[in-house]
């Protein structure tokens, strides 16, 4: 069977998804199709031609499902984030009711490895399979992390569920990203999983970081099998210098440094974005070449706000090649 695969998005998305799905297509295995569907959040009907003439013809089968947005309405959302993040949560709701399992991913990630691997993965009786967080790995990092004092520093978080305790989770457990997910749905639909997953966001609501993701670490807490890291490259293990300032071994850190097999670009500073400094961002815009989309690029400077934005990116860059210039004297 071939992979299935869904995605989320609005109009202000949809590039990045032609983008994802024509890396995707581009590293399937030959005589392997893709079963998209894709939950719209509202992209118009000519963004939606444009996404579908950036694919190869012959190579998937594309599905549009409509969302109604006032599902999602009382849910929060700040920053860089839309109601979409929330989507994935009613899975067994917006699929079809045949769809027993699928591949879930964002819309801000390069895939450079076969997703038929990824869909042959054993799902080992897990609700979910998924990577462990790079910028947040365990409920409690602090006491997780043996090498905390140098690893810690440099996390997005060390607490992401602030009220763990409360709830009752184990301070040493993993905590995973939601941007690429192996989703059982007939499992989320047997233990009616999407409802408990709308409770934990409303009973707790004061206390969500990273939307979406909260949820599914409290409700599938114990429930959720790890994938190989290079399966969800975040963007935070460039924050880690060397391996011994990082909770990986020395091997799976340059494995997943140097050869992943999806690129997560997490973080507000996305590659379309003129802030972003992520070292693999001139890899987007190749793909993006090779879309309807191809030749665009990011205006520089329309505001004074953009132009501030500028400015800190230039400083964060200079920061990062610090860091990495003194950690190779220091080897």
């Amino acid at each position: 069977m071939d992979p299935v695969v869904v995605l989320a998005a609005d109009e202000a998305f949809a590039m990045p998804l032609a983008v994802t799905v024509r890396s995707a297509l581009e590293n399937l295995a030959e005589g392997r199709k893709l079963q998209i569907y894709v939950l719209d959040g509202g992209i118009q009907e000519s963004t939606k031609q444009r996404v579908e003439r950036s694919w190869p013809a012959g190579r998937f089968v594309l599905n549009w499902l409509s969302v109604d947005e006032q599902l999602f309405a009382k849910l929060p959302v700040w920053g860089h984030v839309s109601q979409v993040a929330y989507y994935r949560l009613l899975l067994p709701k917006l699929l079809p009711e045949h769809l027993s399992r699928v591949i879930f991913l964002d819309c801000d990630l390069l895939v450079c490895g076969d997703l038929s691997e990824l869909w042959q993965c054993d799902q080992r009786g897990f609700l979910c399979l998924a990577v462990q967080d790079c910028a947040a790995p365990y409920i409690d990092a602090m006491l997780a992390i043996e090498n905390a004092e140098n690893c810690c520093p440099h996390l997005g978080s060390t607490m992401p569920i602030e009220n763990y305790q409360e709830l009752g989770l184990n301070p040493l457990m993993p905590y995973f990203n939601s941007g690429v997910m192996v989703v059982d749905v007939d499992g989320w639909r047997r233990e009616s999983l999407s409802q408990q997953l709308l409770d934990c966001l409303e009973e707790n609501r004061s206390y969500i970081r990273w939307w979406d993701q909260y949820a599914l670490n409290v409700v599938l807490a114990d429930r959720w099998g790890m994938l190989d890291p290079r399966w969800n490259q975040g963007a935070n293990v460039y924050n880690f210098s060397r391996w011994d300032r990082s909770y990986y071994d020395r091997e799976t850190y340059l494995q997943v440094l140097e050869h992943p097999f999806i690129i997560h670009f997490t973080t507000k500073f996305k590659p379309w974005k003129i802030t972003c400094i992520h070292p693999r961002r001139k890899q987007f815009f190749k793909v993006l070449d090779r879309t309807e989309w191809s030749g665009w690029r990011p205006p520089k400077f329309d505001s004074a706000h953009s132009m501030l934005e500028f400015l800190k990116t230039q400083q964060r860059r200079l920061r990062y090649a610090s860091r990495r210039f003194l950690s190779s004297w220091s080897r």
